[in-house]
């Protein structure tokens, strides 16, 4: 089939075209004329439409584009949230371990303070449990996940009993320290090897004769046989020192001296600070002495006490 325009005889009109359509196998040919103005308008509505589905083309794109968009920004937040679900969970897991460190912590901290009498074997714990252990241990209830609120509030907690602790356990510290140094200055531990001769108190006279005042105790041993200090402190004397021959004498504070005769060698001066069990001297037989051996008193304020309560 194909469509030809046959020349005019006469001058067309400029307002409308004439179509003609010519068959095949000679039959009739078929003509129309159409104005001008609806080929315009043809042409402006297919221009319209094109420029409507052209719109509707980019805009389904976008919406797409779009859509996409927002279906990978909401997987990548249900990842997100899967995630910081385990981390919660897993932060609520390791809250709940420190927890039971803080409460054995606190049992700890209360045995030692039982120990030193520092504070009363009440049911109370530092912790805020006031019920003692009976010995059960039965547990239950639903198992719920935990919200980010409640666990702000139990580190929040965690915080503050960690604070407390923490102040418990230098007050502790300082009174270990404190009750240490206390031991150590106080004396406890011989002077020295050896078999004790003479006792404190009164005694028959080593030279023959009557009975007298023993202010110490006498350990007889070796000559040169080692002698410690029995608790840290100054030394405030070491020389010659009339009967007691060669005498080292110590302070250990609180009023309380150690005194150390008829030694043969002196190993330390005065002012010096010596610590418990440190040798001082070398035992001998210097001045009113029958053998070698060590005069050994404790005094306090002045006065001297038995040994054997420090012993």
């Amino acid at each position: 089939m194909a469509v030809t325009i046959p020349k005019p005889d006469k001058k067309p009109d400029r307002r409308e075209y004439t179509l003609m359509v010519v068959p095949h196998h000679g039959k009739s040919v078929i003509s129309a004329r159409v104005p001008i103005k609806l080929i315009k308008y043809g042409v402006g509505a297919l221009s319209v439409a094109m420029l409507l589905v052209g719109g509707m083309f980019i805009n389904y794109r976008n919406t797409v584009t779009s859509a996409n968009a927002e279906k990978a920004e909401l997987e990548k937040l249900r990842q997100v949230n899967s995630f910081q679900v385990k981390q919660i969970e897993q932060l609520a897991q390791s809250t709940t371990a420190l927890q039971e460190d803080m409460v054995r912590l606190n049992k700890l901290d209360a045995e030692i303070r039982r120990m030193l009498n520092n504070e009363d074997t009440g049911t109370a714990s530092r912790s805020g449990v006031t019920r003692p252990s009976t010995g059960h241990s039965g547990q239950g209830g639903p198992s719920n996940l935990v919200k980010v609120e409640e666990l702000n509030q139990l580190v929040q907690d965690m915080q503050q009993s960690a604070k407390t602790r923490e102040q418990s356990l230098k007050h502790l510290r300082d009174s270990l320290a404190e009750r240490n140094a206390q031991l150590a200055a106080t004396p406890s531990i011989w002077p020295t090897n050896g078999d004790v001769t003479s006792r404190f108190g009164w005694r028959n006279s080593p030279w023959g004769w009557g009975s007298d005042w023993h202010p110490g105790i006498d350990i007889a041993n070796d000559y040169g046989t080692p002698v410690q200090a029995t608790a840290d402190g100054y030394i405030s004397f070491s020389g010659w020192y009339g009967g007691y021959g060669k005498m080292i004498k110590v302070d250990h504070g609180n009023g309380i001296e150690t005194v150390y005769g008829h030694n043969d060698e002196l190993l330390v001066r005065g002012g010096q600070y010596v610590k418990k069990g440190e040798v001082i001297s070398y035992m001998g037989n210097t001045g009113a002495s029958t053998g070698t051996h060590l005069h050994y008193e404790v005094r306090v304020n002045g006065t001297a006490v038995n040994p054997a309560n420090f012993l």
